[in-house]
């Protein structure tokens, strides 16, 4: 999406959400402007690989001038924005309770075919903000935890077992690794089943760190505020494992760690310190992980292995990434081999 086209669009739909520039200057004012001139309309950036893209707008008005920051997202189609709409809705719903905290999503402040104007959302994704490791990895399991919410629900286990199967049977894996990487998953499937049974919630479906904005607010409680964006495939329904979006989180970085030192140690480490903010949230509604894993097993290691091995199934016809079929062999290779490792130990991250 090119900057003019999104100045063109907003300059033709801008009159229909100006309530929200004279709510903006009433705030600076302290009074409600008269009337109100859109000066100026700049993208400034956009946020990753989402789409959104960052506007900020300048306002004259008989009360004086000011800035408003406003994130658009325009879609091919009209059923595609109404259907992410509803989903945005859903997300700010099941965060509201949560804004003190410091955990929210952007609300959308207008709505008209295939574009959707959200509210400004200052600060940087997860990749480029300056904020200490740790810390972003904490925040970022908060934020998951919100969403997750506090329910004990039955999981639909059968999902991940025929994901399994078919990932195995059409994965471009040589039919004795098959075999070998059957049999490791066999190997701890019963346990991962028998200690998910109620951690069921609903799915954020593609939580990674693109759609985590961290806006540090220098002089204010909470100085950080994390915004959670782009739900296009949220899943309100309640049969998913707790595991599904944290592992979903976790599987690029997991094997680009990986091929970097043949380690699980940093990949651990960056895990623990995300499971350390779920519990916070956890802790603050009352729960805990024992509440949703049996025996205080959390099978990490399962479903991990599993967002890796679907993985393979995007990469095979990368040549243009992985510079051809030879290279291409040797990343299904080393995912195989990252796949084993992990379902060997039953106690990771610990």
């Amino acid at each position: 999406m090119s900057q003019d086209r999104i100045q063109v669009v907003l300059m033709r739909i801008i009159e229909g959400f100006s309530d929200y520039f004279v709510s903006h200057l009433e705030k600076t004012y302290n009074r409600a402007p008269n009337n109100i001139d859109v000066k100026n309309i700049t993208v400034e950036k956009k946020l990753g690989s989402t789409g959104i893209h960052i506007v900020k707008v300048t306002l004259d008005s008989d009360i004086g001038s000011d800035e408003a920051s406003i994130a658009v997202k325009i879609y091919d189609k009209s059923e595609q924005a109404l259907d992410v709409v509803k989903r945005i809705n859903m997300l700010e719903k099941r965060l509201n309770n949560f804004e003190k905290m410091g955990i929210a999503s952007a609300s959308v402040i207008f709505f008209s075919g295939s574009v959707i104007i959200m509210e400004g959302i200052q600060g940087d994704v997860f990749r480029e903000s300056k904020i200490p490791k740790p810390q972003k990895y904490r925040y970022a399991g908060r934020g998951l935890a919100a969403f997750h919410g506090k329910e004990k629900n039955r999981v639909w286990f059968d999902k991940y077992k025929l994901l399994l199967t078919r990932s195995i049977d059409s994965s471009p894996i040589p039919p004795e690794k098959k075999l070998q990487i059957h049999e490791s998953f066999n190997r701890v499937l019963p346990l991962s089943e028998q200690a998910s049974l109620h951690s069921g919630c609903p799915s954020f479906g593609d939580f990674h760190p693109g759609n985590l904005i961290f806006d540090i607010r220098v002089g204010r409680n909470p100085m950080i505020q994390t915004h959670i964006i782009d739900p296009e495939f949220l899943d309100i329904t309640s049969e998913h494992d707790r595991l599904e979006d944290i592992c979903n989180f976790f599987a690029v970085e997991a094997v680009d760690l990986y091929r970097n030192d043949k380690s699980l140690t940093k990949l651990a480490m960056n895990i623990k310190s995300f499971l350390a903010g779920y519990k916070e949230i956890l802790a603050h509604n009352q729960s805990s992980f024992t509440d949703y894993y049996s025996n205080s097993f959390i099978p990490i290691n399962f479903h991990l292995a599993l967002m890796i091995l679907m993985s393979i199934l995007n990469i095979q016809h990368m040549e243009d990434i992985f510079g051809g079929k030879t290279d291409i062999q040797k990343e299904i290779a080393l995912r195989c081999e990252l796949i084993e490792k992990l379902l060997e130990d039953n106690s990771f991250p610990n």
